[in-house]
């Protein structure tokens, strides 16, 4: 007994240093966006699709899937990042600690990426609704399996606040609630990627505005840092949607830098990222 104890208060001590660690490493001022009315909104769920005016084949694909999904919806005019100009690509990411903590240069496609995810969070904190279901225009579903789940997640609105609903991963993690025979709400062990699908809250959306810029990350990598910005980040698994992995408009995001300084930091970076991760999905 006396020795879980002593564990725990390890664990709890190692937790608390890395969390300093990782912040005076890795993290700047966050800009101080304006503040937003969070609220508890009506109950109800909107949906937000985000696509550029290019991805019209996309559309005409997702449209037929958003209609019978039977929820409201509304899209997201997403921001194409080679549109940008370079002042304000450089407003808003940090590249020097982006090349940190992911081994290369940011790509255009991935500003745009974010910021549109950003715009989408800002967007349904002006509504009303209580909960948003946020799709890239990619995703992959059946509209009835989707609508179910959303459901059960409602019904078990207590245990998250963000939920991944096409993880990349697989169920490794410390199951939070059964949803059905074949699908579990999971606390991740692991960073988990892909944003092409996901539930959210008013409470979650806020948090990850008020923190949002300068970009530092990927969306998907910074939307994992529930262990420093405090929500409860869960992914369903098996997945309930998938991801068209055809055309895609983010860049490469394969190559890394050969600079030894920015590959030991990034090691750094991982290993406080993986701990936490872990931490997260043991009490969390």
């Amino acid at each position: 007994m006396m020795m879980n104890i002593i564990k725990k208060v390890i664990l709890v001590l190692i937790a608390c240093f890395a969390i300093v660690l990782y912040k005076a490493v890795f993290m700047l001022p966050h800009w101080n966006l304006p503040e937003v009315e969070i609220g508890e909104g009506d109950g109800s769920v909107q949906v937000y699709y985000i696509s550029l005016d290019k991805a019209e084949d996309r559309r005409k694909i997702l449209m037929p899937r958003l209609e019978n999904l039977g929820l409201t919806y509304e899209r997201i005019y997403a921001i194409y990042g080679k549109d940008l100009s370079q002042e304000e690509k450089d407003k808003r990411v940090n590249r020097q600690i982006f090349k940190i903590t992911q081994r290369r240069e940011v790509e255009d496609g991935e500003i745009g990426c974010y910021l549109s995810h950003l715009k989408a969070w800002q967007t349904f904190l002006k509504s009303k609704a209580s909960y948003a279901l946020i799709l890239e225009d990619d995703a992959t579903f059946n509209p009835d399996e989707l609508r179910n789940m959303v459901n059960l997640l409602l019904q078990n609105k207590d245990k998250w606040d963000y939920v991944n609903l096409d993880p990349h991963r697989d169920g490794n993690g410390r199951v939070i609630q059964k949803l059905s025979d074949k699908h579990k709400l999971i606390a991740p062990r692991q960073v988990v990627w892909a944003t092409v699908g996901y539930l959210i809250k008013r409470k979650a959306a806020a948090t990850l505005i008020k923190h949002a810029l300068p970009m530092v990350a990927p969306v998907d990598i910074y939307i994992n840092r529930s262990w420093e910005l405090g929500y409860k980040y869960r992914i369903v698994y098996p997945n309930i949607l998938g991801h068209d992995f055809g055309d895609t408009y983010i860049g490469d995001r394969t190559k890394v830098t050969v600079n030894k300084y920015i590959r030991c930091l990034a090691k750094l970076n991982s290993l406080i990222r993986d701990f936490m991760c872990k931490m997260m999905a043991k009490f969390g």
